[in-house]
């Protein structure tokens, strides 16, 4: 990880299971990251009420493989601080897990943003775990469309 941390600003994606939305998150961050070749970027992802271990959900897979992106190998993992703390930034898919990290974590409060609120658009990634793959596509399609814009953000931010 120390390698990875000199040649990447590292971004974490934040859910409550780490196993549906941050880790599609961040695989698409990573696709879109990859195909601007914007290779100083990386994402992983981490769940705020998770156990490690676990596998992405069906779903989520099957969504990101309809959009060639593979997810097969994602094990969930538990939030931590050093997590934290190791992130240029940290990503939440909303309002309510920025805030309880803010409060968990209030020496890093200045780099956790929601996903939509770093790119200044609002609401929030609604959990799919559960549901249907309508839903799944759904969450998809919102991460799709605003990474773009985080890419676009992140690398304005490093030639300030």
């Amino acid at each position: 990880m120390d390698i990875e941390k000199k040649k990447h600003k590292h971004i974490l994606f934040v859910c409550t299971g780490n196993t549906c939305r941050s880790p599609m998150a961040a695989a698409i961050f990573n696709h879109f990251a990859e195909q601007a070749k914007q290779l100083d970027l990386f994402a992983v992802s981490a769940g705020m009420a998770t156990e490690s271990g676990l596998p992405v959900s069906p779903e989520a897979k099957d969504v990101l493989t309809e959009l060639g992106i593979n997810l097969e190998d994602h094990r969930s993992r538990q939030l931590d601080e050093k997590m934290i703390k190791d992130a240029y930034i940290v990503l939440t898919m909303t309002t309510t897990q920025r805030d309880l990290l803010h409060i968990y974590y209030p020496k890093t409060a200045d780099k956790v943003f929601t996903l939509y609120e770093f790119i200044d658009e609002e609401g929030d990634i609604t959990d799919p775990f559960g549901r249907d793959i309508d839903i799944y596509r759904d969450a998809a399609e919102k991460l799709v469309n605003a990474m773009p814009k985080v890419i676009q953000k992140l690398t304005e931010q490093s030639q300030l």
